[in-house]
């Protein structure tokens, strides 16, 4: 009778476990398809909040580590639709992702963010906060960008901490996207 209760009390307690927390490659896999909703940023010359429409697509690769964002927006009627293509190549072991950007009439821009999963329900309820060195209006900075996704809402909010600075970090810009139905 003990080896069966030994046994009922193991299945429940494994039961009652949360998942395991996947690393930040896994879960950026189960953004694939396309998504819609805005870009809000703050602009650097008047300091308002601008919002404009945004259309974004993430594939992953088969690899499990590489993924592909294409984001397009409409910079207005001077410039009309911007393309903005990102490859990510994740490195679980090292906790990190690194990037590289490219955009019409810009330079490549590369970097390595250091990643941590800091909330995970499920698959689809999670928080990655991604941290580099960088600079923003070409000055230094610490680059912050919080992505929570909850369900089929994906929020990224970039934040600056000049340096030096006060330590106090600074909205930068957010994408709120949902994930299109007809896909």
């Amino acid at each position: 009778m003990r080896p069966v209760l030994a046994a009922c009390l193991a299945l429940a307690l494994a039961a009652a476990a949360p998942p395991p927390t996947p690393d930040a490659a896994a879960l950026e896999r189960g953004l694939a398809g396309r998504w819609a909703g805005t870009l809000s940023y703050r602009d650097y010359q008047s300091n308002k909040l601008e919002e404009i429409p945004l259309r974004t697509e993430i594939t992953a690769l088969p690899d499990g580590v590489t993924v592909l964002r294409v984001a397009t927006f409409d910079d207005g009627p001077k410039v009309g639709d911007v393309t903005i293509t990102t490859a990510s190549l994740y490195d679980p072991k090292a906790g990190t992702v690194t990037s590289a950007t490219l955009r019409k009439g810009n330079a490549l821009e590369t970097g390595t963010e250091r990643l941590r999963v800091t909330a995970f329900t499920d698959a689809t309820h999670w928080t990655i906060v991604a941290e580099e060195d960088g600079s923003d209006d070409d000055k230094p900075a610490l680059l912050r960008v919080t992505e929570v996704r909850d369900g089929d809402t994906l929020t990224a909010t970039k934040e600056v901490q000049p340096k030096p600075g006060d330590g106090k970090w600074q909205f930068r810009n957010r994408t709120l996207l949902r994930r299109n139905a007809a896909q």
